[in-house]
């Protein structure tokens, strides 16, 4: 391999760890770009054609893939729900009886304990009470006896 071609293949690594570092798609189309000038240098030893080539590749690659990852993207974020938000729709057992006015309060959802309270500021539900998750405030998942409306 003569330099021109250590060259294009040092530039690939490079954006590889770019984009093993980043993780949003801001480097692979330059991967794409490296890659294709980096094959173009075994059929030619001028480094402006490699670039170009490079640099051609590497906006046809944007313009024609970036749209469609933008689309999964958005279609993954909306899709993935983690944290509180996750527990909406659940059932939970109460641990320590839920009183809003002594702000005190604790439920068990999936093996896991999360503070709670009532929808309804005075209300309170004691302890061992099955509950319906229908809400989050915060860290605080807001919580109904189960069959409640």
């Amino acid at each position: 391999m003569d330099y021109q071609a250590w060259f294009w293949l040092a530039v690939i690594i490079l954006f590889l760890v770019i984009e093993m570092i980043t993780v949003s798609l801001v480097s692979i189309w330059f991967v794409g770009g490296a890659l294709a000038a980096f094959i173009t240098s075994y059929f030619t030893e001028n480094i402006w054609i490699e670039v170009a080539v490079f640099l051609a590749v590497s906006v046809v690659l944007l313009i024609l893939l970036r749209p469609l990852a933008r689309k999964l993207s958005v279609k993954q974020k909306d899709q993935m729900v983690s944290g509180a938000k996750a527990m909406i729709g659940k059932q939970a057992i109460v641990t320590e009886e839920i009183d809003n006015v002594h702000a005190k309060g604790a439920v068990q959802v999936n093996g896991q304990y999360w503070t709670a309270k009532t929808e309804m500021f005075k209300d309170t539900i004691p302890k061992d009470t099955i509950v319906d998750i229908i809400d989050v405030d915060g860290v605080k998942l807001i919580v109904r006896a189960a069959g409640d409306k």
